[in-house]
């Protein structure tokens, strides 16, 4: 008996794609890969980096041209874009805002011209929306008192969380704080030794500051904490990184966790930079000698914290003059 042939099978052939239907895929791989060599060519801190790549990877979602096939007409029109848009809170978006996305495309346009990737840069002829007056937004001696006041609600982190407040209230930048370690600590002073642009410098303390950070060093040695001299100053208390350094967005998440508990609105550590900067100089204090303390590199930067300085001196003498008693009322 002959054996049955085996039932044959069709095999479909997919048409082999153009060049043109790989294209798209391969240039958007190519987009990114020079965001990535651009990242990795700058000696930038990790929060710019993270900033930059969120602008350049916005543009790329709004166009999906080659880099070297943009123009000074799609950046005109991505600007636009940017000001129609809504803000995280709904509103209008603010210059500083816009510029800050701007920057990022005409720093790395730059950067792609110089390594001769593309022909030109579009972003030469780019004008950016004029900034709005940067203001400083101190918190009222009440605003302060109150963060003091809802500690007593932290629980076991109290004591680390005042030390935290008290360093804050020397006008530290949060990074700044989370890079210190406690050899950074000096009894008397701060040591900060990474900073934004290099502005590392060393801070005395008020007496209350000093307490604080001896009180909740001594509460690590208690709980079995290491206080070796290499050691991160401040230590996470979160399930997820107990015993790790605190980071920054640790402290930002302090700090709006200690606002919502006192009441206190809009609160973020920076307020507390801008309210350091402005006692300084409501104190009498030479505004060269304030700068070194807040380690602000040109007076310009600074400025903005002596007109403020001025401002509510000008506000208390025409009350005292006139034998008023300033009212509370709204934050300019």
């Amino acid at each position: 008996m002959r054996e049955s042939m085996p039932v044959p099978k069709l095999v479909v052939l997919e048409p082999e794609r153009s060049r043109s239907q790989l294209g798209p895929a391969k240039s958007a791989d190519l987009r990114w890969a020079r965001v990535e060599e651009f990242s990795r060519s700058r000696e930038l801190a990790a929060n710019t980096h993270k900033a930059y790549e969120r602008e350049l990877r916005r543009f790329l979602s709004w166009t999906d041209k080659p880099w070297h096939d943009a123009t000074h007409r799609d950046i005109d029109h991505y600007k636009e874009y940017l000001q129609s848009s809504p803000s995280a809170r709904g509103g209008k978006p603010s210059a500083a805002t816009i510029n800050r996305a701007l920057s990022a495309l005409q720093s790395f346009f730059k950067w792609l011209t110089a390594k001769d990737y593309i022909p030109r840069n579009p972003t030469l002829t780019l004008e950016k929306p004029k900034a709005d007056p940067l203001l400083p937004q101190e918190l009222k001696a009440v605003e302060v008192e109150a963060l003091y006041g809802a500690l007593a609600y932290r629980g076991e982190t109290e004591a680390r969380d005042t030390a935290l407040l008290r360093v804050l209230e020397h006008g530290l930048r949060a990074s700044e704080v989370a890079a210190l370690n406690v050899g950074d600590y000096e009894g008397n002073c701060l040591h900060i030794k990474q900073a934004k642009a290099g502005s590392v410098g060393s801070v005395p303390l008020f007496k209350q500051a000093r307490q604080a950070l001896d009180a909740y060093l001594g509460w690590r040695l208690r709980q079995g904490l290491t206080t070796e001299l290499d050691s991160p100053l401040f230590l996470s208390c979160s399930n997820n990184s107990k015993g790790q350094r605190l980071s920054y967005w640790g402290i930002y998440k302090f700090i709006e966790e200690l606002a919502e508990l006192a009441g206190v609105e809009d609160c973020h550590p920076h307020r507390l930079r801008h309210t350091f900067a402005t006692k300084l100089v409501m104190k009498g204090m030479d505004t060269m000698l304030a700068r070194q303390l807040t380690r602000h590199k040109s007076e310009s930067s600074f400025t903005r914290y002596s007109k403020r300085a001025l401002e509510l001196q000008a506000h208390q003498q025409f009350y005292a003059l006139f034998g008023e008693e300033e009212r509370e009322g709204k934050k300019e």
